[in-house]
Protein backbone atom coordinates (compact mmCIF):
# COMPACT_ATOMS: atom_id res chain seq x y z
CA UNK A 1 0.00 0.00 0.00
CA UNK A 2 1.69 3.30 -1.11
CA UNK A 3 1.52 6.83 0.22
CA UNK A 4 -0.72 6.28 3.67
CA UNK A 5 2.13 8.12 5.06
CA UNK A 6 0.34 8.46 9.66
CA UNK A 7 1.46 6.53 12.43
CA UNK A 8 -0.78 6.47 15.51
CA UNK A 9 1.44 7.40 18.04
CA UNK A 10 -1.01 7.08 20.66
CA UNK A 11 -4.52 6.07 20.69
CA UNK A 12 -5.28 9.34 22.57
CA UNK A 13 -3.79 11.66 19.92
CA UNK A 14 -4.48 12.46 15.89
CA UNK A 15 -2.21 10.45 13.18
CA UNK A 16 0.84 12.60 12.08
CA UNK A 17 2.96 11.84 8.99
CA UNK A 18 5.67 9.90 9.21
CA UNK A 19 9.32 10.40 8.60
CA UNK A 20 12.73 9.04 8.29
CA UNK A 21 13.48 10.21 11.80
CA UNK A 22 14.14 7.39 14.82
CA UNK A 23 14.31 7.90 17.56
CA UNK A 24 17.14 7.12 20.50
CA UNK A 25 14.85 3.83 21.54
CA UNK A 26 14.35 2.74 17.19
CA UNK A 27 17.99 3.25 17.66
CA UNK A 28 18.72 0.91 20.30
CA UNK A 29 15.91 -1.65 18.90
CA UNK A 30 17.94 -1.45 15.68
CA UNK A 31 21.78 -1.48 17.00
CA UNK A 32 20.72 -4.69 18.85
CA UNK A 33 19.31 -6.55 15.81
CA UNK A 34 15.53 -6.39 17.25
CA UNK A 35 14.11 -4.58 14.50
CA UNK A 36 15.58 -3.55 11.32
CA UNK A 37 15.09 0.36 9.70
CA UNK A 38 12.43 -1.31 7.06
CA UNK A 39 10.16 -2.56 10.30
CA UNK A 40 11.04 0.57 12.45
CA UNK A 41 9.64 3.03 9.17
CA UNK A 42 6.65 0.46 8.42
CA UNK A 43 5.80 0.93 12.28
CA UNK A 44 5.55 4.70 11.86
CA UNK A 45 3.04 4.09 8.79
CA UNK A 46 5.43 3.92 5.60
CA UNK A 47 4.18 0.97 3.46
CA UNK A 48 6.21 -1.79 2.78
CA UNK A 49 7.49 -1.07 -0.75
CA UNK A 50 7.75 2.57 0.82
CA UNK A 51 10.40 1.00 3.99
CA UNK A 52 12.55 -0.80 1.35
CA UNK A 53 13.02 2.44 -0.33
CA UNK A 54 13.77 4.64 2.66
CA UNK A 55 16.13 1.90 3.72
CA UNK A 56 18.25 1.42 0.33
CA UNK A 57 18.17 5.37 0.47
CA UNK A 58 19.51 5.39 3.85
CA UNK A 59 22.03 2.91 3.32
CA UNK A 60 23.49 4.75 0.08
CA UNK A 61 23.47 8.01 1.81
CA UNK A 62 25.02 6.52 4.91
CA UNK A 63 27.89 4.28 3.75
CA UNK A 64 30.60 6.80 3.20
CA UNK A 65 29.58 8.44 7.11
CA UNK A 66 29.78 4.87 8.67
CA UNK A 67 32.78 3.91 7.49
CA UNK A 68 34.34 7.26 8.89
CA UNK A 69 32.60 6.70 12.24
CA UNK A 70 34.19 3.06 11.99
CA UNK A 71 37.40 4.53 11.26
CA UNK A 72 37.32 7.38 14.38
CA UNK A 73 35.65 5.21 16.81
CA UNK A 74 37.53 2.11 16.54
CA UNK A 75 36.40 -0.71 18.80
CA UNK A 76 34.21 1.21 21.00
CA UNK A 77 31.23 -0.55 20.55
CA UNK A 78 33.25 -3.41 22.62
CA UNK A 79 32.91 -1.28 25.57
CA UNK A 80 29.20 -1.25 25.80
CA UNK A 81 28.86 -4.04 28.56
CA UNK A 82 26.71 -6.97 29.33
CA UNK A 83 25.07 -4.95 32.12
CA UNK A 84 23.73 -1.81 30.10
CA UNK A 85 22.59 -5.13 27.37
CA UNK A 86 20.55 -6.98 30.34
CA UNK A 87 19.23 -3.52 31.11
CA UNK A 88 17.46 -2.43 27.63
CA UNK A 89 16.49 -5.90 27.33
CA UNK A 90 14.52 -5.72 30.88
CA UNK A 91 13.07 -2.22 29.79
CA UNK A 92 12.35 -3.44 26.03
CA UNK A 93 10.84 -6.60 27.76
CA UNK A 94 8.73 -4.57 30.21
CA UNK A 95 7.58 -1.94 27.18
CA UNK A 96 6.18 -4.75 25.34
CA UNK A 97 4.03 -6.37 28.24
CA UNK A 98 2.19 -2.73 28.74
CA UNK A 99 1.49 -2.50 24.93
CA UNK A 100 0.29 -6.26 24.74
CA UNK A 101 -1.96 -5.29 28.05
CA UNK A 102 -3.26 -2.17 26.05
CA UNK A 103 -3.97 -3.89 23.17
CA UNK A 104 -5.78 -6.85 24.97
CA UNK A 105 -7.47 -4.47 27.06
CA UNK A 106 -8.90 -2.45 23.97
CA UNK A 107 -12.89 -2.83 23.40
CA UNK A 108 -13.65 -5.14 20.63
CA UNK A 109 -16.35 -5.44 18.77
CA UNK A 110 -16.88 -7.98 16.05
CA UNK A 111 -19.86 -7.30 14.31
CA UNK A 112 -22.04 -4.13 13.09
CA UNK A 113 -23.86 -2.41 15.36
CA UNK A 114 -27.81 -0.92 14.70
CA UNK A 115 -28.69 2.40 16.20
CA UNK A 116 -31.47 4.99 15.65
CA UNK A 117 -31.51 8.52 15.55
CA UNK A 118 -31.25 9.26 19.86
CA UNK A 119 -28.54 6.93 20.04
CA UNK A 120 -26.02 8.55 17.84
CA UNK A 121 -24.33 11.11 19.79
CA UNK A 122 -23.58 8.06 22.57
CA UNK A 123 -22.76 5.67 19.67
CA UNK A 124 -21.20 7.64 17.37
CA UNK A 125 -19.10 10.89 18.69
CA UNK A 126 -18.74 9.73 21.99
CA UNK A 127 -17.64 6.68 20.78
CA UNK A 128 -15.32 8.30 18.71
CA UNK A 129 -13.65 10.63 21.44
CA UNK A 130 -10.61 8.30 22.48
CA UNK A 131 -9.56 7.55 18.85
CA UNK A 132 -11.55 4.53 18.18
CA UNK A 133 -12.50 4.68 14.53
CA UNK A 134 -16.32 4.21 14.20
CA UNK A 135 -17.71 3.68 10.56
CA UNK A 136 -21.35 4.73 10.30
CA UNK A 137 -23.08 3.28 6.97
CA UNK A 138 -26.51 4.92 5.83
CA UNK A 139 -28.63 2.15 4.77
CA UNK A 140 -31.63 2.29 2.68
CA UNK A 141 -35.02 2.49 4.42
CA UNK A 142 -36.91 0.94 1.84
CA UNK A 143 -36.97 0.53 -1.99
CA UNK A 144 -35.06 3.81 -3.24
CA UNK A 145 -33.88 3.89 -6.82
CA UNK A 146 -33.88 0.54 -8.75
CA UNK A 147 -33.53 -3.28 -8.59
CA UNK A 148 -30.08 -2.99 -9.29
CA UNK A 149 -29.08 0.19 -6.58
CA UNK A 150 -30.74 -1.89 -4.08
CA UNK A 151 -28.39 -4.99 -4.71
CA UNK A 152 -25.77 -2.80 -4.30
CA UNK A 153 -26.82 -1.67 -1.17
CA UNK A 154 -27.02 -5.18 0.24
CA UNK A 155 -23.97 -6.09 -0.81
CA UNK A 156 -21.70 -3.23 0.77
CA UNK A 157 -23.86 -3.93 4.03
CA UNK A 158 -22.53 -7.69 3.54
CA UNK A 159 -18.92 -6.08 2.97
CA UNK A 160 -19.44 -4.49 6.29
CA UNK A 161 -20.54 -6.98 8.11
CA UNK A 162 -17.71 -9.64 6.97
CA UNK A 163 -15.26 -6.15 7.84
CA UNK A 164 -16.48 -5.63 10.87
CA UNK A 165 -15.41 -9.48 11.70
CA UNK A 166 -11.82 -9.21 10.62
CA UNK A 167 -11.05 -5.58 12.08
CA UNK A 168 -12.68 -5.83 15.77
CA UNK A 169 -11.55 -2.91 17.24
CA UNK A 170 -13.25 -0.65 14.67
CA UNK A 171 -16.76 0.20 15.45
CA UNK A 172 -19.18 -0.66 12.51
CA UNK A 173 -22.68 1.12 12.88
CA UNK A 174 -25.84 0.83 10.65
CA UNK A 175 -28.66 3.71 10.68
CA UNK A 176 -31.42 4.09 8.50
CA UNK A 177 -30.33 6.52 5.88
CA UNK A 178 -33.90 8.85 6.88
CA UNK A 179 -33.37 8.08 10.79
CA UNK A 180 -30.11 9.75 10.10
CA UNK A 181 -30.43 12.70 7.78
CA UNK A 182 -34.05 13.07 6.89
CA UNK A 183 -33.23 14.43 3.45
CA UNK A 184 -30.06 12.22 2.76
CA UNK A 185 -30.34 11.63 -0.95
CA UNK A 186 -31.02 8.20 -1.96
CA UNK A 187 -29.07 8.47 -4.45
CA UNK A 188 -25.99 8.97 -2.06
CA UNK A 189 -26.59 5.18 -1.57
CA UNK A 190 -24.27 4.27 -0.18
CA UNK A 191 -23.13 6.05 2.10
CA UNK A 192 -20.00 5.67 4.63
CA UNK A 193 -19.12 8.54 7.39
CA UNK A 194 -16.06 8.03 9.24
CA UNK A 195 -15.69 9.35 12.66
CA UNK A 196 -12.78 9.75 15.26
CA UNK A 197 -11.91 12.17 18.47
CA UNK A 198 -15.90 12.87 18.23
CA UNK A 199 -15.79 14.61 14.20
CA UNK A 200 -16.39 13.09 11.03
CA UNK A 201 -12.88 12.61 9.67
CA UNK A 202 -13.85 11.39 6.33
CA UNK A 203 -17.17 10.38 3.60
CA UNK A 204 -17.58 7.95 1.03
CA UNK A 205 -20.51 9.00 -0.86
CA UNK A 206 -21.66 6.51 -3.71
CA UNK A 207 -20.54 3.12 -4.62
CA UNK A 208 -17.75 4.56 -7.03
CA UNK A 209 -16.14 5.67 -4.12
CA UNK A 210 -16.33 2.68 -1.97
CA UNK A 211 -14.63 0.63 -4.41
CA UNK A 212 -17.26 0.45 -7.49
CA UNK A 213 -19.87 -2.12 -8.50
CA UNK A 214 -17.54 -4.96 -8.62
CA UNK A 215 -16.71 -4.37 -5.14
CA UNK A 216 -16.18 -6.99 -2.46
CA UNK A 217 -14.33 -7.01 0.85
CA UNK A 218 -10.61 -6.86 0.09
CA UNK A 219 -11.64 -3.33 -1.94
CA UNK A 220 -13.68 -1.77 0.62
CA UNK A 221 -10.21 -2.66 3.19
CA UNK A 222 -7.92 -0.95 0.69
CA UNK A 223 -10.17 2.13 0.80
CA UNK A 224 -10.02 1.93 4.52
CA UNK A 225 -6.68 1.24 4.45
CA UNK A 226 -5.29 3.77 2.36
CA UNK A 227 -7.34 6.17 5.15
CA UNK A 228 -5.69 5.47 7.70
CA UNK A 229 -8.58 3.62 9.43
CA UNK A 230 -7.60 -0.25 9.30
CA UNK A 231 -4.04 -2.20 9.00
CA UNK A 232 -3.69 -4.11 5.74
CA UNK A 233 -1.47 -6.44 4.35
CA UNK A 234 -2.89 -6.11 0.95
CA UNK A 235 -0.41 -4.45 -1.77
CA UNK A 236 -2.56 -3.01 -4.28
CA UNK A 237 -5.98 -2.21 -5.29
CA UNK A 238 -7.69 -5.60 -5.27
CA UNK A 239 -9.91 -6.24 -8.67
CA UNK A 240 -12.85 -5.67 -8.66
CA UNK A 241 -15.54 -9.05 -8.98
CA UNK A 242 -16.89 -7.21 -12.22
CA UNK A 243 -14.67 -4.93 -14.22
CA UNK A 244 -17.18 -4.29 -17.11
CA UNK A 245 -19.88 -3.10 -14.78
CA UNK A 246 -19.34 0.66 -13.29
CA UNK A 247 -22.52 1.63 -11.35
CA UNK A 248 -22.47 5.38 -12.12
CA UNK A 249 -23.89 7.18 -9.43
CA UNK A 250 -25.04 10.85 -9.24
CA UNK A 251 -24.31 11.41 -5.88
CA UNK A 252 -23.78 15.19 -3.79
CA UNK A 253 -21.54 15.45 -0.97
CA UNK A 254 -23.00 17.27 1.80
CA UNK A 255 -21.10 17.93 4.71
CA UNK A 256 -22.09 20.95 6.94
CA UNK A 257 -25.54 21.07 5.65
CA UNK A 258 -27.11 17.98 8.16
CA UNK A 259 -24.83 19.17 10.65
CA UNK A 260 -26.24 19.87 14.63
CA UNK A 261 -24.35 19.44 17.85
CA UNK A 262 -24.12 15.68 17.38
CA UNK A 263 -23.28 15.82 13.10
CA UNK A 264 -20.14 16.92 13.34
CA UNK A 265 -18.94 18.27 9.50
CA UNK A 266 -15.27 17.12 7.84
CA UNK A 267 -12.60 19.61 9.49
Amino acid sequence: MDGRGVTNYSKDKPSYGFSTATTEFDDALMSRGVVTFEQAMIAKGASPQEARRLSDMKFNNSVEGRQVDQQSTGNNHEDTSDDDDEEFIRTYRQQRIKELKKDKNAIKYGDVIHISRPDWNREVNEASRSGTWVIVNLTRHTSSLSARHDEICDIVEETIRELAVKFEQVKFVFISSTSAIEKWPAENLPTLFCYRYGKMQHQLIGINALGGSGLNVDRLEWRLARLGIVETDLEEDPLPHNKSAEFRSHSKVFTDDFCDDDYDGVD
